[in-house]
């Protein structure tokens, strides 16, 4: 009698903890963060993503950068989520609660009295980031200030081009055919670009951009660049 209620003690136990069993496999997967929400802001960073492996390990990225690695933990009693970076600090805020709504996956917790919640979605490749294809030589084929064109007069001769590169640097070459030079420096959470001229005559400009794999348009958003759009379209040779 004894060994029979062990044994059906053994299997009761077995079948609950099947549902956090599947809780936590549920969380490992190829992962992109469609939304954040930090109280009533939207803080959503661009192009983010995780991988969360079977082995308890775990990479995350932006684009095809990868900016992170680590461990990870899945507390199947209180259904708590829990990661840290071997190349960072501890994470002061703890856990992250966990729950599915569909295909998709919810993290939330509370940071310095906000409310924080993180909506993902499964994903089978890398997304592409705007930094992702702003990395290339670009021809300029339109320039307006407030809607009008001022191409002939700002590269009548067709000189202008503007060289991103994946270490951060870049060239604008003038209307004059003069290389320009400095870094250039994309907005985590929207698209747009700061560019600091080495040249130490020069300020730095920021412009909101939307770009594709063969187009470029940058819209001046700094005082010294408002109301002027540019655009260019990607060359394959110099």
């Amino acid at each position: 009698m004894k060994k029979e209620l062990n044994y059906l003690l053994g299997c009761i136990l077995l079948l609950l903890s099947i549902p956090a069993q599947a809780q936590k496999e549920k969380v490992i997967g190829f992962w992109e963060v469609e939304n954040v929400a930090v109280g009533e802001e939207n803080m959503t960073p661009v192009a983010k993503w995780f991988k969360i492996n079977q082995d308890g390990t775990y990479q995350t990225g932006n684009g095809w950068l990868q900016n992170g690695e680590g461990q990870w933990d899945y507390d199947s009693k209180t259904n708590k989520y829990a990661a840290q970076d071997d190349l960072d600090v501890g994470d002061e805020f703890g856990a992250f609660d966990v729950s599915f709504t569909g295909e998709k996956m919810i993290f939330e917790r509370e940071e310095e009295g906000m409310h924080v919640k993180v909506m993902l979605v499964p994903i089978e490749k890398l997304p592409m980031s705007p930094t992702d294809y702003l990395e290339g030589f670009w021809d300029l084929v339109e320039i307006t200030e407030n809607g009008q064109s001022i191409l002939s007069e700002f590269d009548g001769e067709g000189k202008h081009k503007l060289f991103i590169r994946w270490d951060r640097i870049y060239n604008n070459f003038t209307s004059e055919g003069k290389r320009m030079s400095g870094y250039w420096h994309i907005n985590g959470h929207r698209p747009e670009i700061t560019l600091l001229p080495h040249q130490g005559d020069k300020g730095p400009e920021s412009w909101k951009i939307e770009v594709s794999e063969k187009e470029l348009v940058m819209t001046g958003i700094s005082d010294s660049n408002r109301g002027i759009q540019r655009k260019y379209m990607r060359l394959k040779s110099f």
